[in-house]
């Protein structure tokens, strides 16, 4: 598993290190076995590479796919309890979790709170003076109403807004699962973004990412850093699903 180490700017009162993890895909079609050797690769990662203090992780969605079982659900708890034990979790959802039923979606973010996990459904938490927002996007910016991938709904300022509100003037970083919208994040006044969802676009070849789950060639933003203005995004390029040429990664982000 790779380790990444980025620095994104954005006027912090001193330095602060989180770790960025997205897109795990426990699933009906992993096994706990499976499940469980990604959990300590990413903890053995973690404690091999971590050299700073870590203020963070920021999980950035789809920590368990829309196909599921009890079994993944469990394997995924376990695994944000061992990260709540590194450094405080804060975790913002995917399109993969708005596709469960409502209850079973309600029923595993109270199981993560109790387990002292943070959950950012459209809500912010400040930590050392900057301000972490998690963004919960309407489902029809994934897919259309017919469950296809055509006349997507782009992300907007005022989309943005109707989910968490106006921007305010803290150091702002949005967790934001998709990275579509970056040019709209920047509209809105974000300093910094954290996303993941094109899983590094799938294959990789000369660097450069073929494939989105939108069934898209050549997306746009697929791992790494990107800028739009004064504000700078972070994509993961995740850690589980079918990928080529593109190894699992977590990257540390020292933001200044």
């Amino acid at each position: 598993m790779n380790y990444r180490k980025e620095t994104i700017a954005i006027g912090a009162e001193k330095p602060f290190c989180i770790l960025h993890v997205s897109d795990v895909h426990f699933s009906a079609g992993t096994t706990h076995a499976h499940n469980a050797q990604v959990t300590q690769d990413i903890v053995e990662t973690l404690q091999s590479n971590a050299a700073k203090p870590i203020g963070a992780v920021c999980m950035t969605g789809d920590l368990v796919s829309r196909k599921n079982t009890e079994e993944s659900f469990a394997d995924a708890l376990a695994l944000m309890q061992k990260l709540r034990g590194i450094a405080p979790v804060l975790y913002s959802m995917g399109n993969h979790e708005f596709d469960w039923p409502a209850e079973k979606r309600e029923a595993f973010l109270r199981e993560l709170q109790t387990s002292g996990i943070t959950v950012l459904d459209n809500r912010s938490v400040l930590l050392e003076g900057i301000r972490f927002t998690g963004l919960s996007l309407p489902q029809t910016i994934y897919k259309n109403e017919n469950g296809g991938y055509s006349g997507l709904d782009p992300v907007t300022p005022e989309m943005i807004c109707g989910c968490i509100g106006e921007h305010t003037q803290a150091p702002t970083v949005l967790l934001a699962h998709s990275p579509m919208g970056l040019p709209a994040y920047a509209a809105w006044g974000a300093q910094a973004v954290l996303s993941g969802h094109v899983h590094g676009g799938i294959v990789r070849l000369c660097g450069i990412g073929i494939l989105s789950p939108e069934r898209r060639f050549f997306p746009r933003y697929t791992k790494g850093i990107y800028r739009e203005g004064s504000c700078t995004m972070q994509v993961s390029a995740g850690i589980g699903k079918f990928r080529i040429h593109n190894p699992p990664e977590i990257v540390c982000v020292e933001l200044i």
